[in-house]
């Protein structure tokens, strides 16, 4: 096995990946409604393909597989239908349909070898597995697919200490270290050799990436079945405190407090293999090979059907890809009894939201915060949702209770918190409960460039403190010189405090940047007047109007565009 880094991984995963996509979208876009194939190829083609642009993979595979069928496709662009067409199918987790036309794509295709093996490795025939995986390429991607999955076909047919010698290789490449150790401890569990699977789940954990979120729930799992809870929850520990902000926290306390974990089966061969596929699933999750990832999470749930936290990769995964229903899809087939079902409900709650039905998003968000209103991570999430919304009343109340909720157990990482329930005060036009509440945010957060242009522009709005609502925008644009709301910000406070000359280059800057806000073109176009730029002004006014600002800043733009700014 040659010396790879994930770099390495990464590129050749890219080079591996049949080509599915042609083009990509760059927002949510509906699904499209079931259509039927006609008779024409060419016709069944086209439709194929822009369902495939459209992220539409039901019926990009419903009219490619016919077009796959009929005897008049031209010949030379058969065989990249055909790549296409089983990376379709093993994409969507459809190994049935993937592997018979795998015999049929190039004999060096690493995912097509893979499948076809897999399918021997789900009806319980691991030596013909074996055989195939033999054959599998070990350059590229192949030379960390082949090894992890020969070991634990060899653990079947050989046994546990066979798989052990062939695994060990591993242990010597730079980079792979702590997957030798992962793996040599799932066999040791496989084994029930529970001293060395402690020993080498430890050796994993002080790897270059640390504690896993997966790696976390078997040695916690491991040490539970010892009846050691307190080691368990010190595992945990290791993992919360490197990742402070994971959803899955409480999930992986619930497992603990509930007894799922000592109640967690005994490894098989099967869930071996689906670590090794999960692994390089969730290593493969990135933009450029994205598709890959997708098919080795599929590939998981392939081997093994009931893995609550491979379903979220795989969800998570579409949702990268702005599949928004089709990540709702799988993470509704997790049972509501599984604590990871909580992280799961949120992220449907979000996916439904940016799929434009914020009702059925809030309608999951209230439920949840009935069934736990003691869980901040929901009432955060409501109150985002209800603000973005507009629904200021509803989230300022939200809010309020999670504020509730902390108590006296204030840290810096809810200056957010404060800050967005100071922002749902500020629009109910309540400022004096909403200023002590953005000063809060500060001292939580000193110098948070969110909340110094907010508060900042706040006061710009009110006609106070304009001097130190200067510096703190400028401190603020230091921070974010490419946000356009926030250099906004600062040339309205030149603006505000008679610097019309000094105004002009930051709000045209603010423009170039968000060219599609009316306030900021509204902004510019009073500037343009106050430095004798009346024509421009006007042009400006005008863009701002065709902008769709709201009644009140439509109103004041007419009166400008008519006027000037000669009444002021």
């Amino acid at each position: 096995m040659s010396v790879f880094s994930l770099k390495n991984l990464l590129i050749c995963a890219t080079i591996c990946a049949p080509a599915l996509i042609t083009g990509c979208t760059t927002a949510s876009e509906p699904q499209m409604p079931p259509l039927k194939p006609g008779e024409s190829s060419l016709s069944n083609y086209l439709v194929g393909q822009y369902a495939v642009r459209h992220r539409d993979m039901e019926n990009a595979a419903d009219f490619l597989s016919t077009v796959h069928e009929s005897k008049d496709f031209p010949t030379e662009l058969d065989d990249n239908l055909k790549r296409q067409l089983f990376a379709i199918y093993a994409s969507e987790g459809r190994f049935e349909q993937a592997a018979k036309i795998a015999g049929e794509i190039n004999n060096e295709n690493l995912m097509a070898k893979l499948v076809v093996a897999l399918e021997d490795v789900v009806a319980g025939d691991m030596a013909a597995a074996r055989t195939k995986v033999d054959d599998i390429p070990g350059s590229g991607l192949g030379a960390y697919v082949k090894p992890l999955i020969q070991t634990w076909l060899i653990a079947a047919t050989d046994g546990v200490d066979a798989a052990l010698k062939a695994i060990a290789p591993m242990q010597k490449e730079k980079g792979l270290e702590a997957l030798y150790h992962l793996h040599t401890g799932l066999l040791y569990d496989f084994k029930g050799d529970v001293g060395n699977a402690e020993k080498h789940y430890k050796l994993a954990a002080q790897g270059e990436n640390g504690m896993s979120l997966r790696l976390a729930e078997l040695y916690a799992a491991l040490l539970v079945k010892q009846n050691r809870v307190n080691d368990a929850q010190a595992v945990y520990g290791q993992y919360f405190m490197a990742h402070p902000d994971s959803l899955y926290i409480q999930a992986l306390l619930d497992e603990l407090n509930s007894g799922m974990l000592a109640k967690t089966p005994a490894i098989t061969v099967k869930d071996g293999l689906a670590e090794a596929l999960f692994g390089l699933a969730s290593s493969l999750r990135s933009h450029s090979t994205r598709q890959v990832g997708l098919i080795m999470g599929h590939m998981t749930l392939h081997v093994k059907p009931k893995f609550p936290i491979a379903r979220i990769l795989v969800a998570e995964i579409l949702e990268s890809d702005r599949r928004f229903a089709d990540a709702n899809k799988i993470y509704a087939t997790i049972d509501k009894k599984n604590p990871f079902s909580w992280s799961a409900r949120l992220r449907m709650a979000l996916n439904l939201d940016d799929l434009g039905d914020q009702d059925g998003a809030i309608t999951i968000l209230e439920e949840m915060v009935a069934q736990h209103p003691d869980r901040l991570e929901v009432l955060v999430t409501l109150g985002d949702v209800l603000r973005h919304h507009e629904k200021f009343e509803k989230a300022e109340k939200i809010y309020g209770q999670a504020i509730g909720l902390i108590g006296q157990e204030v840290g810096a990482h809810h200056w957010n918190l404060f800050y967005s329930r100071a922002i749902s005060l500020e629009r109910l036009k309540r400022w004096d409960e909403a200023e002590p509440l953005f000063l809060k945010a500060l001292e939580l957060e000193p110098n948070q460039p969110f909340v110094l242009n907010y508060l900042g522009y706040s006061w710009i709005e009110n006609g106070r403190h304009l001097e130190r609502a200067q510096a703190m925008i400028e401190e603020a644009v230091a921070q974010r010189p490419r946000d356009g709301y926030i250099v906004d910000s600062l040339g309205w406070v030149l603006y505000r405090l008679g610097q019309y000359e000094k105004s002009v280059p930051h709000l045209e800057r603010a423009v170039e940047l968000q060219p599609s806000d009316p306030v900021i073109n509204d902004h510019l176009g009073d500037a343009y007047w106050k430095v004798g730029r009346n024509r421009e002004a006007r042009f400006q006014w005008y863009r701002a109007k065709s902008l769709n600002p709201t009644p009140d800043v439509l109103e004041t733009i007419e009166q400008k565009i008519a006027n000037g700014l000669e009444t002021e």
